[in-house]
């Protein structure tokens, strides 16, 4: 079994995926609930940058392969891609190569990022801070507030603590059949009080939107355009609480 992902250092998640690199898209987009949960993920960012300049200043923090990576390149924003593990951003270079606005990458750890303060209009991290604890969280969205401006838009999701008991059954059958595993690497966030932290290191929640849901698992199979639709529907309350992630918008006061 994994150990506890909160006594995991950023050091030794940046071996975890120096190894896990080869495998990242297919463990986690190559099935039909990852490509379901990808294009929900995808639209929720979308319009989560409606009215962002294409001239903002953006940053995107532990951008792995590159999916979100490409689709701010589709989209026209100019990014400054970042991530602590070089062969996970090898990958997302590949992915975006020869398609403009061509992004720049830099390596770097979301606890010391390499800006100066309110050096940034935007900043975006998603599949990311589910692998700290609270306070490892609370240390890196402390990180974003210091180079972020003041007004400045951040995008950042959590895995959902609500989602995690209510879908008890299907949470265990997803990790079984999909890591072999009783329990997930990760840590579950409340809402509320994913909220109150984010206002207590700098910042004001504009809006919040439920991403996906491991229970859409064997209609991903069936009925994928369904799944999607139905997806879709979790994105505000009441379904928001059956979500697999929520996805916060925030200002940085």
């Amino acid at each position: 079994m994994v150990t506890n992902m909160a006594k995991r250092s950023p050091e030794q998640w940046h071996t975890f995926y120096l190894h896990e690199s080869s495998r990242y898209d297919d463990r986690r987009y190559a099935t039909s609930y990852g490509r379901v949960f990808a294009r929900l993920h995808h639209e929720a960012i979308t319009q989560a940058l409606i009215g962002v300049s294409r001239e903002s200043r953006l940053v995107e923090v532990a951008c792995g392969t590159g999916h979100i990576t490409a689709l701010l390149q589709e989209l026209g924003y100019t990014a400054i891609a970042c991530d602590l593990t070089a062969e996970m951003m090898e990958y997302a270079q590949a992915r975006c190569s020869g398609s403009e606005p061509e992004p720049s990458f830099v390596r770097a750890s979301a606890f010391r990022l390499p800006f100066r303060d309110s050096d940034i209009d935007v900043l975006i991290s998603t599949r990311f801070l589910h692998l700290f604890s609270l306070g490892q969280q609370r240390t890196v969205l402390s990180e974003f507030q210091r180079v972020l401006r003041p007004g400045g838009r951040l995008m950042v999701d959590f895995d959902n603590r609500s989602a995690r008991w209510l879908m008890a059954v299907p949470h265990l059958f997803y990790n079984l059949l999909r890591y072999r595993r009783f329990e997930p690497d990760t840590h579950y966030n409340a809402i509320t009080s994913t909220t109150a932290m984010l206002r207590e290191v700098g910042f004001e929640p504009e809006r919040c939107d439920g991403l996906g849901g491991t229970h859409l698992l064997s209609l991903s199979w069936i009925a994928p355009e369904l799944a999607i639709r139905f997806g879709r529907l979790h994105r505000e309350r009441p379904l928001r609480v059956a979500a697999e992630q929520f996805l916060i918008t925030a200002r940085r006061k």
